[in-house]
């Protein structure tokens, strides 16, 4: 391995450690306690209600309903 690879190597993996490291603490810092009640209820209609399909093309129309 050539000492250029080597230091793109180590350059590469430096930046993949930093970004992990604030990717780790930005969870740590907002989004580990947050917390979403989720209701059995409403969810179980939102699974089992049947799905609406709207599609619409670039041109304005709509199909599919």
């Amino acid at each position: 391995m050539k000492p250029s690879d080597q230091r793109l190597l180590r350059h590469l993996t430096l930046a993949i450690v930093i970004k992990l490291a604030l990717i780790t603490a930005l969870w740590w810092a907002f989004i580990r306690d947050a917390k979403v009640a989720v209701d059995a209820g409403a969810m179980a209609v939102q699974v089992l209600a049947p799905a609406t399909v709207k599609q619409h093309t670039t041109s304005g129309e709509t199909h599919g309903q």
